[in-house]
């Protein structure tokens, strides 16, 4: 087994965990039911990365353990030196209760070794490219998915007084109803803001003035007011989200996003990951805040700042909060290959991502970030629905096949969940039902709504086949990335034992040596080149050292020259030039220099010969 877990103490007490395990009989942990058949809790988890790593081509490590005991694992694939290739950066897990995200990113590292046993362009891939996962950002929060009663947990293990009553964790949800789900409660009252939707009771909306609605219902998350405030559900188990918790438009003081940036051991295995490692060129994060799906809107630096926010000491005096013009073909070229390869229309919006992981890849890690939310449930037509759907079998009554003058587009996304449930025969929504509850006594009360994870997370034949395109997507980025050559190189007698040198550099890849939100962050290596000159000569003018401005996508290039005094006597000088950047890789080249100048040509025109 290639499980290695290295960097602290309690890891090597992991490692030898492992191989004291190996000495009895083994016994698999017993399996958790999930909320969606198909998906794996923390141990089923642990045991698949610990199998992906038996191969030669990966190797599985711990970055932190969270204040749940839990590892935030890390698995590398590749071959040879690993931290000297260009890298990409796969994390899922990101936001918790979208399970889809570690299973999409556990899948595609076993694809990848599967691959590189059998089939020569994988592992020409992997001699070419490193890749890291971390499968599941945040494994605290994920465990609600295979716990009951079920309910969408953001937020860690630690605790926190969310209501500031001098107890932590005291009044989150409950069940009510006893059916194993936290669904929604909806309570009779003249000033609530909600209604049913007059096309189907089911779903509740905002009400409309202009529509003649009042509001007839409160709505609150099911639970009771276990401390007493009056308030209900405001104090859940838990504390910060780690899709909260990056430096990036960082929500200070806002629900869950902590007590300060990166303060949680998760964010900040994840953050130093990346910062100690400079060959990670891009990051593709599975998430909801997609810009795959929902591409990121370019804007220049000056309309970028419509809130009047000023960095004094950067370029130009502003933050920069918009994707960069000059990013922006790139990001459209990929977004248009991913959707053509996932094949998917009519994406949800993007939530907002203050906080995020993926906005923080971008604007403060300064690397090309890719987000996507991988899966969503499908647009029905209203037709196809009412062909699918017919009469009110699901309790949507004879008013939702009335035809209304005007369309009535509130709860849209909801309304297409129920259709497509009803049509795949999912189990999806629990019926409104009245109970009897002892904080609003003489009202009526009901609970019920959408499932847990129902709206994130496709059934389980879905998975292999949502990782089969993004393994092709995530192959392609690969093949995207910048590829340093020297295309020319060549040295010039000019007598007396000189010779001037000349190189040219070109980025073969379609992607630039650096973006241009990573030039301004400054967060990348730049490519340098360096000469590096035989025993007995020396040089007579430019820098053997020297950094080079970065390189377009698609045929850049950086020209380079030296003056060289080659050895007088001897054999043949060899020179050698060399390019690199740790998120680009590496290129060389060298070419003798007779150290003779020969009497019958001219010296102006010898030529020193490539090697």
């Amino acid at each position: 087994m290639r499980a290695h877990f290295r960097g602290t103490a309690r890891h090597v007490v992991l490692a030898a965990g492992v191989a004291a395990m190996m000495l009895v009989p083994a016994v698999a942990p017993a399996a958790a039911k999930p909320a969606v058949e198909g998906y794996a809790d923390f141990d089923g988890l642990r045991v698949q990365l610990e199998a992906v790593a038996e191969s030669r081509f990966a190797s599985l490590e711990s970055l932190a353990v969270t204040r749940g005991k839990r590892d935030v694992f890390l698995l590398t694939v590749g071959t040879g030196k690993i931290g000297e290739k260009p890298a990409l950066l796969v994390i899922g897990g990101v936001h918790p209760p979208h399970l889809l995200g570690s299973e999409l990113a556990a899948r595609l590292a076993r694809r990848l070794v599967e691959g590189a046993e059998g089939d020569e362009a994988t592992r020409k891939l992997l001699s070419r490219v490193t890749f890291y996962f971390i499968p599941r950002a945040a494994p605290d929060a994920a465990e609600a998915f295979f716990r009951r009663p079920y309910v969408e947990r953001v937020r860690n293990d630690r605790p926190v007084d969310d209501d500031r009553d001098g107890e932590t964790d005291e009044d989150g949800p409950d069940d009510l109803n006893g059916d194993g789900w936290i669904t929604m409660m909806r309570v009779a009252d003249r000033a609530g803001e909600y209604v049913a939707h007059p096309d189907d009771k089911r779903v509740m909306v905002k009400a409309d003035a202009k529509r003649g609605e009042h509001g007839r219902w409160a709505l609150y998350v099911e639970g009771r007011d276990n401390d007493g405030d009056e308030q209900w559900g405001e104090d859940p188990p838990g504390g910060v989200a780690l899709n909260r918790n990056f430096t990036f438009e960082y929500p200070f003081f806002e629900e869950a996003a902590g007590p300060h940036q990166v303060s949680e051991p998760e964010t900040r295995a994840v953050a130093d990951f990346a910062f100690s490692h400079p060959n990670v060129a891009a990051v593709l994060c599975f998430t909801p805040e997609d810009n795959l799906m929902q591409p990121w809107e370019a804007k220049e630096p000056e309309d970028a700042d419509e809130e009047g926010k000023e960095n004094e000491e950067g370029e130009g005096g502003r933050v920069r909060t918009s994707l960069l013009p000059a990013d922006a073909p790139f990001y459209e070229l990929l977004a248009e290959r991913y959707q053509k390869i996932h094949g998917g229309e009519d994406a949800p919006d993007s939530p907002e991502g203050k906080g995020s992981l993926s906005e923080w890849a971008y604007f403060h890690y300064g690397r090309w970030s890719l987000a996507a939310r991988g899966w969503w449930i499908p647009d029905l037509e209203t037709k196809e629905a009412a062909e699918e759907e017919p009469g009110d079998a699901a309790g949507a009554g004879e008013e939702a096949a009335k035809k209304k003058p005007e369309e009535d587009d509130r709860g849209a996304d909801e309304r297409n969940a129920l259709r497509w449930f009803a049509r795949e025969g999912i189990d999806g929504f629990v019926p409104w039902q009245r109970i009897e509850h002892p904080d609003f006594p003489g009202r009526r009360v009901e609970v019920g709504g959408f499932k847990p994870f129902m709206m994130l997370n496709p059934p389980a034949e879905e998975l292999e086949p949502l990782a089969e395109k993004h393994a092709e997507f995530l192959a392609e980025v690969a093949d995207k990335l910048p590829r340093l050559r020297f295309e020319q190189l060549e040295a010039d007698r000019l007598g007396g034992g000189v010779w001037r040198v000349d190189a040219t550099l070109v980025n073969r890849g379609f992607l630039p040596t650096v973006s241009e939100m990573g030039r301004i962050s400054q967060q990348l290596h730049p490519v340098q080149t360096a000469l590096e000159l035989p025993e007995g000569a020396s040089l007579v003018t430019g820098h053997a050292r020297v950094e080079v401005p970065p390189l377009s996508g698609g045929g850049g290039k950086g020209e380079q020259s030296w003056l060289v005094r080659a050895a007088s006597k001897g054999g043949p000088a060899v020179l050698r030039v060399r390019a690199w950047s740790p998120s680009v890789g590496s290129t060389e080249r060298s070419i003798r220099l007779p150290n003779a100048e020969p009497p019958d040509k001219p010296k102006a025109n010898a030529k020193g010969k490539r090697e």
